[in-house]
């Protein structure tokens, strides 16, 4: 039995999937193992901590902290937060740097407070009744404001323009939009399982890594390719499962037109089919699929999933139609291929598919290249030849507050 430290683990999960011997690798987090952040220098295939925050100084926490205030649930609604900043202005923004900041290299908790006792603190410095969107924007521009500043020190020190990226708060899309825009910083990859979902995988790369010799672990450093890593079941088991639930069904000859034709008559699809995705995003096998032509899909779609109206939806796009679609992608090419990071959008795209665009002008686009899952592929073909746009929204197949659907039950009882 090994133990493997939790940023350890973190840290080999983005290290060994981005692809880049050399590279800055960082981890943020709320907490695990007694730390909230670390830097290392991977190179060769190994990895070298270079420093480190402990998890009293999580920048991360207070992110929590805020989401708790705002009424919704720590370490599980966090994203709503990053959803609900766009409609506020971050004006308790030096407030909260009077809490915790950015200073000499690190990340400090000048209120020297944890928990409960932080909570306390931030109930005094916001008034009760700030609006909730200018709470969530103060504490999302703080987020920024100081992982930025700490990961361009270290970029700095480093000197290595490659930036490899796990942990909780990496979960951020916003931030990592951020972390991508440091001048020094060419690429960033995040890696996919970015939460505690991709420690397993950390731990097995760490382990894996550490029993080789230290020219021999080069090797293991590879550019992910896909994510869908989960579960499949065969058409025996899909049938089976229908029968027993008492549908009728039908296959059609051609699966991909037939849905391309539903998508252009405004039906919503759940796709149910391959492998499941690794990660908390669905990247097409676990999906809802819906047309992005009408801005007003938002609200009608939310309240029949009964999500948080104020949560943009994300679009999966061809990947050879990415740069009409989108700005600022040059560097996360390969994170935007899993729904890690948002760009800015063209106005081709907010013109044509005003859904996907959230009202800060972002999306966060999951990237379909010509050589991966050619089936889900096939289906945005079908669209654009019948539309000329080649963007769908693309948003979790799974009952609100539930996990992605999994099993042919699973999806039978979430579809209906």
């Amino acid at each position: 039995i090994h133990f493997i430290d939790h940023h350890v683990a973190h840290a080999a999960s983005a290290y060994y999937t981005g692809g880049y011997p050399d590279a800055v690798v960082v981890t943020l987090d709320g907490a695990g193992d007694f730390l909230s952040a670390t830097v290392s220098r991977g190179q060769g295939g190994t990895l070298t901590r270079i420093h480190e925050v402990d998890s009293y100084n999580s920048v991360g926490n207070f992110y929590s902290y805020i989401t708790h205030m705002l009424g919704y649930k720590a370490h599980q609604h966090e994203g709503k937060i990053t959803g609900l900043a766009a409609y506020g202005k971050p004006i308790y923004l030096d407030q909260l740097r009077a809490l915790v900041d950015y200073q000499r290299g690190s990340i400090h908790n000048r209120a020297r407070a944890f928990h409960t006792a932080a909570i306390e603190k931030l109930r005094r410095i916001i008034p009760v009744d700030a609006k909730r969107e200018d709470v969530a924007a103060s504490i999302q521009a703080l987020l920024e404001v100081v992982c930025v500043a700490y990961v361009r020190h270290w970029v700095q020190q480093l000197r290595l323009p490659h930036l490899t990226v796990a942990g909780g708060v990496v979960a951020n899309v916003k931030l990592n939009q951020r972390l991508l825009a440091i001048p020094e910083v060419e690429s960033i990859f995040v890696h996919p399982g970015m939460g505690d979902d991709g420690l397993a995988v950390g731990a097995a790369l760490d382990i894996t890594a550490k029993t080789r010799l230290p020219e021999e672990r080069i090797a293991l450093i590879g550019r992910m390719s896909d994510a869908y890593w989960g579960p499949s079941y065969d058409d025996s088991g899909i049938r089976t499962a229908l029968d027993n639930a008492g549908l009728d069904y039908e296959r059609p000859e051609n699966v991909a037109e037939s849905v391309a034709e539903l998508l252009v008559s405004k039906k919503v699809i759940a796709r149910f089919d391959g492998r499941m995705e690794y990660g908390p995003r669905a990247l097409g096998n676990r999906s809802i699929l819906v047309h992005a032509s009408d801005p007003t899909i938002n609200d009608w779609l939310n309240k029949r999933l009964n999500r948080t109206e104020f949560m943009p939806f994300a679009p999966v796009t061809l990947c050879e139609e990415a740069t009409e679609c989108y700005t600022d992608l040059e560097g996360a090419e390969h994170a935007a291929r899993y729904m890690t990071i948002t760009t800015g959008c063209t106005k081709i795209l907010a013109r044509n598919c005003p859904a996907v665009v959230h009202i800060d002008g972002t999306a966060r686009p999951q990237l379909i290249g010509k050589d991966e899952n050619p089936k889900y592929r096939a289906i945005l073909e079908a669209y654009r030849a019948r539309t000329g746009y080649s963007t769908i929204i693309n948003t979790s197949f799974n009952i609100h507050e539930e996990p992605i659907v999994c099993t042919p039950d699973d999806a039978i009882r979430a579809f209906q």
